[in-house]
């Protein structure tokens, strides 16, 4: 048989189903390979960090207002059930979720961890690990839909093992915000193409459920407000000015309306706990926090002030906020964090400066890699594909909405997470930004292989191109096998 009906063959083979044997065959091998470093890694981790006891002693607190007495109402009780308490610096959602795990009678831990404390520790990054594998596999098919096979493998690998495990370690909300800050991001990406009212609608469900777990999607949710209004005013010129006419998904009459649906499903959501932190704190969003120069500080001042008569007790040229940090810092002061906490940010996320003797374990190399695939794609499609013949083999003008807020959205949070890097020390708030890193490039890569496809391109091209990307799941792979390897024992 010729070589080329044999490929021709294998090709139908594929398409036909093949590739979906692969995808599943893939995930359930990756789960099992997920579960057992979860294992591997928490058996190995013994130690208790000061910042998962708060989240303990708020999830014991907090287990009370999972039984409401409604003798006494029902809009009380049903605010009180819902998650709610908040000290200014530890957000409600986990622990309101870690306290299903606790006992009606758990005494409140004092500073030696009990058997019922790590048992319901182990419950809580058990369910962690559980929810984060969850939505690995469904992220896993939803992008094999529209990526091809070894790009869905590479997304699940890289934000599975670079992101999620690591981060579901730790008795913290970290795999909470970072998987809602993806879903806020996903959304935003969605309604920046067609802009459907529901979307508007999850984008601040999602958002406000982020803010309820760790500070912040509010940057996120405003660049996506900026782009589209920038892409409303686009839409409104094109309306009225004579133009030539062009498909789009997006509605322009769907935006002002979409923003109020926006902003009321974040504050109905956020509206537990904002009315806590009025009665409790006299603030309904009190980021107190924010304005220290070093976590210390942070946490004596905090530890000093958590009620509403020692916060009202204060001066008011005292009390931390913007106005009072202006005025005790320099200009260059301020610009200097914000350039230090950027830069530190992109080395938390990158890995930087990567090691030579273990380059499979820093995941910034693999974004490296994907920068570079993107970029020599971008050479092929410009320089050596076929010209456009139609408007189908040209690049979407809806294209330039989804890049703009892709970059403002990275600078903006990059350097709003950045800020906080002197008062929040601990924990992988910060890997929130890899996911939709790691997601961008691939779906750039994708969108100009498709691209490609219609202008006719050469097929040595997409071959090369997915060979580079098996390669990545390999060395991925290649990683988590080491990782898997038993310990061996010396006499």
């Amino acid at each position: 048989m010729p070589v080329k009906s044999v490929f021709l063959h294998l090709t139908r083979l594929w398409l036909r189903g093949g590739r979906w044997v692969v995808l599943f065959a893939s995930l359930v091998l990756f789960a099992w390979a997920y579960l057992q470093s979860f294992q591997r890694q928490s058996a190995a981790s013994t130690s208790i960090h000061a910042q998962e006891q708060m989240y303990l002693n708020a999830a014991i607190a907090t287990r009370h207002d999972l039984t409401p007495d409604f003798s006494k109402g029902v809009s009380q009780p049903l605010n009180d059930w819902l998650p709610h308490r908040t000290d200014g610096v530890v957000r409600p959602l986990w622990p309101w979720l870690a306290a299903w795990n606790v006992t009606a009678n758990h005494p409140q831990s004092s500073g030696a961890i009990s058997a019922k404390d790590l048992r319901v520790m182990r419950a809580g990054k058990r369910w962690l690990a559980g929810l984060s594998l969850g939505f690995l596999l469904v992220l896993g098919l939803a992008a094999a839909r529209a990526f091809s096979i070894p790009a869905a493998l590479l997304t699940v690998l890289t934000i599975g093992f670079g992101v999620l495990l690591p981060s579901a370690l730790a008795f913290a909300p970290d795999v909470l915000f970072q998987l809602l800050f993806l879903l806020t991001w996903l959304c935003c990406m969605a309604a920046l193409k067609r802009n459907s009212l529901w979307l508007y609608g999850v984008i601040g469900f999602f958002s406000a459920l982020a803010n309820l777990t760790l500070p912040t999607t509010t940057v996120l949710v405003m660049v996506f407000i900026s782009v589209s209004t920038l892409r409303w005013l686009w839409g409104w010129l094109m309306a009225h000015w004579p133009h030539e006419g062009g498909t789009t998904l997006w509605v322009r009459r769907n935006h002002w309306l979409g923003l109020i649906v926006l902003v009321v499903c974040h504050l109905f959501t956020m509206g537990p706990m904002l009315s806590d932190a009025h009665q409790k704190l006299g603030d309904a969003a009190p980021f107190f926090w924010r304005w220290f120069d070093d976590a210390d500080a942070m946490r004596q001042w905090t530890a000093a002030h958590q009620t509403r008569e020692s916060l009202q007790a204060m001066p008011a040229g005292q009390m931390p906020g913007y106005s009072s940090y202006i005025a005790t810092h320099a200009p260059d002061a301020v610009r200097e964090r914000l350039s230090q906490g950027g830069i530190k940010m992109i080395q938390s996320v990158l890995r930087w400066p990567w090691s030579v003797d273990r380059p499979l374990h820093e995941y910034g190399v693999l974004v490296l890699a994907l920068a570079i695939v993107l970029a020599l794609l971008m050479l092929v499609v410009w320089f050596v594909a076929p010209r456009a013949a139609h408007a189908g083999q040209a690049l979407h003008p809806e294209t330039a909405p989804l890049i703009l807020f892709t970059v403002l959205a990275f600078v903006a949070c990059t350097l709003d997470f950045g800020w906080d890097v002197p008062v929040l020390t601990w924990g992988n708030r910060h890997l929130a930004l890899y996911p939709p890193l790691v997601l961008s490039l691939l779906w750039a890569c994708e969108a100009l292989m498709q691209r490609a496809r219609r202008r006719k391109m050469r097929l040595p091209v997409f071959i090369i191109y997915e060979t580079m990307l098996w390669a990545l799941c390999g060395a991925i792979i290649l990683r988590v096998i080491a990782v898997l390897q038993p310990t061996t024992f010396a006499a």
